[in-house]
């Protein structure tokens, strides 16, 4: 093998790497945090992540205070996605309908959930979801189904004890400890106002052989609590359907 395909390689493997260490800080890291972690020579780290941020890969965070995993990465995860998307489908604007809300589903691995598939309400006031988006963990309901299927111990050793608020809701380490074990105990994750002002949420996750997954209905936080009981029976009623349809036993 030539210098040149051994330096390719080794690049690709820096890129790679970098990406990952991403996935797991979904937050966004500076480019020295990068360096640190990857065990790399900040100007390195710049000139890959410079090459990330160009195919869209990586994006610069607001105000210029570090990175985190761009729109196309979510993007191509959303194009290995389209089996459990042509299933779904169907029973998201079923739900949609419904409740009349916006309904989204959201890929679940060990490392990360990213946007994958949604249904926007026909209505004035409503909540426009983006593909591909990567929210952050500690907030958003897809992060924090992830989250719960860890230890707490775990939780702390992937999100830190101190980590940036959103918002003013934003739950600290305790709250948020709190928060995951009534989520284990019920299935259920929400999110009021934490990620966003003026958006809340709740979700079900959804375990299938073709991965792992995170149905939620987003709305204006002003009529959440009025139809929360309702979204909860409309939630399981979905995530039964979904499991009958694709064979699994409840």
């Amino acid at each position: 093998m030539n210098s040149e395909s051994t330096n390719g390689i080794q690049v690709i493997n820096r890129a790679s790497t970098i990406l990952r260490v991403l996935a797991k800080n979904p937050a966004g890291l500076s480019l020295g945090k990068i360096s640190e972690l990857v065990d790399l020579p900040r100007s390195t780290v710049q000139r890959i992540v410079k090459a990330l941020e160009h195919e869209g890969l990586v994006a610069m965070m607001d105000g210029g205070r570090g990175f985190k995993l761009g729109m196309t990465f979510g993007q191509l995860i959303h194009e290995t996605q389209i089996d459990i998307i042509s299933v779904m489908r169907p029973q998201l604007e079923q739900l949609s309908k419904k409740v009349n809300e916006t309904v989204v589903l959201s890929s679940f691995s060990s490392q990360q959930t990213n946007v994958i598939d949604r249904i926007v309400a026909e209505r004035e006031l409503r909540v426009v979801a983006a593909l591909g988006a990567v929210h952050t963990l500690y907030t958003a309901v897809d992060g924090k189904l992830l989250l719960a299927s860890l230890s707490d111990k775990e939780v702390v050793q992937r999100i830190g004890k101190k980590y940036p608020k959103h918002t003013e809701h934003t739950k600290d380490l305790q709250s948020l400890l709190e928060d995951l074990k009534q989520t284990r105990e019920t299935g259920f994750a929400i999110d009021r106002n934490e990620y966003i002002i003026g958006i809340s949420a709740i979700g079900v996750a959804l375990e299938t052989f073709m991965g792992n997954y995170v149905i939620a209905i987003v709305t204006p936080s002003c009529r959440f609590d009025t139809d929360l009981e309702n979204f909860k029976t409309e939630l399981l009623a979905v995530k039964d359907r979904v499991l009958l349809g694709l064979g699994r036993t409840l």
